[in-house]
């Protein structure tokens, strides 16, 4: 495997640091250092889409809101170019209101465990671009809300 030019390396450590600082810490100001203002996230379960600096912010604190000890765990991180691709574990306890495209979803107080991929891209160390597709089947069904 080839050797990780400088750039690459220092936007794979971006992406451990926006998911350890947002995502773990729920340190908002991290989008403002990390995010251009313009950044668009394509993100399966937001069908109006993402667009903006506070745009990701709401959609973090949606989950935050709705799962009091969400964590997120990144694995398989590679960075190529200006993209950074990776998988990641989802957990966290439902104990309050998950506002989705079909409705509120109330406080389940049930766990739940799941994945996700990512991909983000790159424009002068900034991230312009994000995709995200969350197992959002599995985190429905382990709420109790979802088909079995």
């Amino acid at each position: 495997m080839a050797e990780l030019t400088e750039q690459e390396q220092t936007h794979r450590e971006m992406s451990f640091r926006i998911i350890e600082e947002l995502w773990n810490k729920r340190n908002y100001d991290i989008v403002d250092v990390e995010y251009d203002p313009l950044v668009e996230a394509h993100v399966f379960s937001e069908p109006e889409g993402i667009v903006g600096i506070q745009a990701v912010k709401d959609w973090a604190k949606k989950y935050h809101d709705a799962f009091s000890d969400l964590h997120v765990e990144a694995f398989d991180v590679k960075a190529v170019d200006d993209h950074v691709y990776g998988r990641y574990r989802l957990t966290g306890t439902h104990d309050g209101t998950l506002h989705s495209a079909r409705g509120d979803i109330p406080a389940t107080n049930n766990t739940m465990d799941t994945w996700g991929l990512y991909e983000v891209r790159l424009e002068g160390g900034l991230v312009v671009e994000e995709w995200n597709s969350t197992d959002i089947m599995t985190m429905m069904r382990q709420l109790g809300v979802g088909p079995e």
